[in-house]
């Protein structure tokens, strides 16, 4: 059941409490008409809950004549709400007329009556003209099935539970989630303790399992009822969320809203000002000046060109003609729709931009040059430019990237590189920033060869021969991580007093120079020699060897 409305929805769900109470422990006649009686009562709510909320409709309706831009998502969104509810009223109603003609075992509209023939409409207006009030097992097989505790998949019961939980899920997404907290839908379907059977019993079990037909009747109305009010406070809080009456002027303040504080030479700055809460059809006065706090206008020189406004907007345009920081003050001037008569209120201002050069800022990740043949990131900025606007380009290498993060690449034969750096601005055109930065491009160093983590002149132990596999280049201190490829090298010994040489391609020992270092004694030299590689650019330079001395 809901768990807030008004006095009166409260006090008819007190009332639905009592009579549930009184037929647990004894049905009677007078029990079952009261029953009738609260039913009908319901009915009669349910009728002024739909005109309460056609009243809302009606005046979302004037709303939509007096601003339009303003209440029309909501009322779309109030529209859904009135066809969702009445679906669900709907499908309700037809579960009514369907028990009725259940209990009263009628197969047509009409059905045997005290006084004759009475309609199912009739019977349902005003249950006290039902004869098998009392009837509880039509109800149970009607709604349950052959279920006992639990209504099954298929049944009328499980139904009407499934799109209750649907019915109040799709309600709440009409309203904010900041306006959900403070809504209650009723129509719970949560399961129950019966204190009489001293145990939890499902929700279904609990409304149609052994109640008396006349019972169910009414709480079927009851959930219309539930339906109506759901629908009453989704709309209220709809309503609410418009105001088509007047401005509370006591909450307004000024806004000045920039496109940008900053702004270079040659181009204009921009800034909105206005009132917080403005209306699209009352258009304020913004005046330039000086304020006086003392008297509430403007002080020497007023300025009432320079802001444009429109739909309670104005526009502030000015293009500056040097370098520096530039303050502005003035006053907004609103006059009161509820009380024309009244003197406009006013609200200060002030704002302020900075005017320069363009400037490009084109800071090296890595170093302050280039290197040839490989990726030299670099990040790029120009202050006030948003990043998605910058268009760098550059001579004697490329640029790639996008959003402030670029990649360099440069070759080997240039000495030189220069970034140059334009914006695309206002109105789509291109603008150069200024000056290119030229940058210093300078070839990789060469690396350094090792065996088995030896280099230059070094010792080697004779049972760490069978561990050397490869040339291995190394390059010390250099931050780009780069690789370079074993083009050949030479491994050479002295055996017997005999200069034995092998040679390799590639980077790995072959089978001859494996079996030339295991013929090294203690006092050997072996030497690692004409070792040549590849660099990134694909130059093939000679690098150091290796001089090893078998201990």
């Amino acid at each position: 059941m809901s768990g807030g409305g008004t006095p009166r929805q409260k006090m008819i769900n007190l009332m639905y409490l009592v009579l549930l109470a009184l037929l647990a422990m004894n049905i009677s006649k007078e029990v079952l008409n009261s029953f009738a009686l609260v039913n009908n009562g319901l009915v009669k709510t349910n009728t002024t809950f739909a005109a309460k909320n056609e009243i809302t409709y009606n005046n979302f309706e004037l709303a939509m004549l007096n601003d339009p831009v303003k209440v029309k998502p909501y009322y779309d969104r109030a529209l859904g709400v009135k066809k969702r509810s009445q679906e669900m009223f709907d499908y309700i109603e037809t579960l009514k007329v369907s028990l009725v003609k259940e209990v009263e075992n009628a197969d047509s509209i009409e059905v045997e009556g005290k006084n004759g023939k009475d309609s199912i409409v009739r019977i349902i207006s005003d249950v006290l003209n039902m004869k098998n009030k009392e009837d509880n097992a039509t109800p149970t097989r009607f709604f349950m099935g052959t279920s006992d505790a639990e209504a099954e998949p298929g049944t009328r019961a499980f139904e009407l539970k499934e799109k209750i939980k649907k019915y109040k899920e799709d309600l709440l997404t009409y309203i904010d989630t900041r306006d959900r907290a403070n809504i209650r839908l009723g129509l719970d379907i949560a399961n129950v303790f019966n204190h009489h059977e001293n145990k939890e019993v499902t929700w279904e079990n609990n409304i149609f399992y052994h109640n008396a037909s006349i019972a169910v009747m009414c709480l079927l109305t009851k959930m219309q009822n539930d339906v109506k009010n759901g629908e009453a406070d989704i709309i209220n809080t709809l309503f609410n969320r418009i105001d088509v009456n007047s401005f509370k002027f006591d909450t307004l303040s000024a806004r000045v809203n920039a496109e940008s504080k900053i702004v270079l030479i040659g181009d204009q700055y921009r800034a909105e000002i206005f009132a917080a809460g403005f209306s699209t059809t009352a258009n304020p006065q913004i005046w330039l000046g000086t304020y006086d706090s003392t008297t509430g206008n403007i002080k020497g020189p007023i300025d009432s060109t320079s802001v444009k406004v429109s739909k309670g907007v104005g526009t502030y345009t000015i293009a500056p003609g040097a370098e520096g920081t530039t303050e502005y003050t003035g006053i907004i001037r609103m006059k009161n729709p509820a009380d024309p008569k009244a003197s406009p209120r006013v609200f200060p201002f002030k704002g302020e931009y900075k005017s320069q050069k363009p400037a490009i800022v084109v800071s090296p990740d890595k170093m302050l040059v280039f290197y040839a043949g490989v990726d030299n990131p670099v990040t790029i900025s120009v202050p006030g430019i948003p990043s998605e606007d910058l268009r760098p380009s550059m001579s004697g290498g490329s640029i790639s990237g996008s959003k402030g993060k670029y990649t360099v690449k440069v070759s080997a034969s240039t000495k030189e590189a220069t970034i140059n750096v334009s914006a695309q601005v206002k109105g789509g055109t291109n603008r150069s920033m200024g000056q290119g930065v030229k940058f210093r491009v300078k070839p990789i160093p060469p690396p350094v060869a090792t065996v088995y983590g030896k280099r230059n002149a070094d010792f080697i132990k004779q049972g760490e021969l069978q561990f050397v596999k490869a040339v291995v280049p190394v390059l010390d201190n250099f931050d780009f991580d780069v690789k370079f490829q074993v083009v050949s090298f030479d491994v050479s010994m002295n055996i017997n007093g005999l200069e034995v040489s092998e040679s390799a391609s590639g980077p790995s020992m072959n089978e001859k120079q494996l079996s030339l270092l295991k013929k090294a004694k203690r006092g050997n030299k072996i030497y690692i020699e004409k070792v040549r590689v590849k660099k990134p650019d694909g130059i093939v330079v000679d690098v150091p060897g290796v001089n090893l001395k078998v201990t």
